[in-house]
């Protein structure tokens, strides 16, 4: 399971800090070049060398810490998030980040809740945080208070088009068919690419014997994922089997914000 958001470790060399010493901007310069090369176990030693200079940069414990989530090494990345938060108490995008790792790496759903909560109380107006809330409570089933955390991002950020998606999701695992429908509505409407959203739109529309209308979206999902077998099943059944839903709660690289 890959936590890490697209591009964000080149997000962050472009934030590398200004001010430094001869011996920082040399491992600092081989840290960008073993990363860019695809040397991610040299860019780590080289970051390490550079902490070794400069511990208290948050901006190196955060580049080691998703260096590490893109290794797949999710206790000693959760380290470096706890590095941070004693570094800035007050640094919300770490105790959101290390609720990622601790619900979608190791799968330690109560800690992560605890962690978003930290999160909240220090910026309650995230709609990213409040997302990711969503996303760990829909995973441990606590389906009410995960669509309270999706309204909540929704109203926040109106156009979170995942928030729609995650909303409309849980809303038909709970069989409250027209409100999901809505919501996944919005989720097309701000992400027409989003095939995941197509694909529980056109289950909705069969649980409402919207036959015609499911096949269109069924095809649709199919068009944006070929490979996707659940949606070729779901086309293909629409004769009376009962339809295939995406698996609820589960984390993955689409659904997480590191933002």
């Amino acid at each position: 399971m890959k936590l890490i958001a697209p591009f964000l470790l080149a997000i962050l060399m472009l934030a590398i800090p200004a001010a430094m010493g001869q011996d920082a901007e040399h491992w600092i310069a081989k840290t960008k070049s073993d990363y860019y090369n695809g040397s991610y176990p040299l860019a780590l030693d080289d970051i390490d060398q550079y902490l070794k200079i400069n511990q208290s940069d948050t901006w190196a414990w955060s580049f080691r810490a998703n260096l590490l989530l893109k290794m797949e090494r999710y206790e000693e990345a959760l380290e470096s998030f706890d590095r941070i938060i004693s570094l800035d108490q007050s640094n919300a995008k770490a105790y959101n980040d290390r609720a990622l790792v601790l619900s979608g790496g190791l799968n330690q759903d109560e800690e992560a809740l605890a962690s978003l909560e930290a999160a909240l109380q220090i910026d309650a107006l995230n709609a990213n945080a409040w997302y990711n809330k969503g996303m760990v409570l829909e995973k441990m089933e606590r389906y009410n208070e995960s669509l309270e955390a999706y309204r909540k991002a929704i109203d926040l950020d109106g156009d979170l088009d995942r928030a729609w998606y995650r909303q409309g999701h849980v809303l038909l695992i709970v069989q409250r068919f027209d409100e999901s429908l809505a919501s996944l509505d919005k989720a097309v409407e701000f992400n027409p690419e989003n095939a995941e959203a197509w694909n529980d739109k056109g289950v909705v529309l069969r649980k409402l014997e919207r036959n015609e209308e499911a096949l269109d979206c069924f095809q649709r999902a199919i068009q944006l994922d070929p490979s996707n077998e659940l949606y070729r099943e779901n086309l293909n059944d629409l004769g009376g089997v009962e339809p295939i839903v995406n698996s609820p709660g589960v984390i993955s690289e689409k659904v997480l914000d590191f933002s």
